[in-house]
């Protein structure tokens, strides 16, 4: 029984990671800026938004208070990201580095 624990624990730790470090909105940005060029998530597809008459955006809020979305091209079928933007609580955009040994 104590080798499955540790076995659960140690998998857990390789997927999940661990944060550490100050919480800043440059680790926050970078954390973003990663995601361009990929495509949106099924699951957000359903939250698809007007943002003006080239894009849409897909709302979130994360962290708590921060919420932000990122745009894609209206007529891209693809759904490919092409940038962010944060809508209000910019005061909340901040986040830790995340670490996990799997990516």
């Amino acid at each position: 029984m104590k080798i499955i624990n540790l076995i659960l624990t140690i998998t857990s730790l390789l997927y999940t990671g661990c944060r550490m470090g100050p919480t800043t909105y440059e680790v926050f940005e970078r954390q973003n800026n990663a995601r361009i060029g990929g495509v949106v998530f099924p699951a957000m597809r359903d939250k698809e938004a007007i943002y003006d008459e080239d894009y849409y955006i897909y709302p979130i809020e994360r962290p708590k208070g921060c919420i932000w979305g990122y745009l894609v091209k209206r007529n891209d079928e693809k759904k490919t990201i092409v940038g962010w933007k944060i809508i209000s609580g910019e005061d909340y955009c901040k986040e830790q580095q995340a670490y996990t040994l799997i990516q």
